[in-house]
């Protein structure tokens, strides 16, 4: 289900790449956490205020690496229980966008350790 690539958008592209210079964590990884965040909460994908896909591509594997198989299932599940109608593409950019917003507080490994 998941795509092989996936373009994010620019608003969420610079603010990766603002928290990979806040804390040194790479900007898969800060998407990975975004997503669960955004996943955890349970928010409506309308509110992501996406606008546009122009920011970085990532393929899958350096999205979710090992695990894609898992983020996987569970964005399938979320799909299916908030009846999106998006492509998983969509979806994903999405998630990471909202995600990406409860991370606007983060400034350093210790913000980002508290964020979840």
């Amino acid at each position: 289900m998941l795509p092989d690539r996936i373009r994010l958008s620019q608003k969420a592209t610079d603010k990766l790449r603002y928290l990979k210079t806040q804390t040194g964590v790479t900007p898969n990884i800060m998407a990975r956490i975004a997503i669960m965040l955004a996943i955890n909460e349970g928010s409506n994908l309308e509110n992501s205020g996406v606008s546009d896909f122009n920011g970085q591509e990532l393929n899958r594997s350096t999205l979710f690496g090992e695990y894609a198989g898992i983020y996987d299932v569970i964005i399938r599940q979320y799909i299916h229980d908030h009846a999106i109608d998006v492509t998983p593409a969509q979806a994903v950019a999405s998630l990471v966008e909202i995600g990406i917003y409860k991370l606007s507080h983060v400034k350093n490994l210790v913000d980002l350790c508290e964020a979840g």
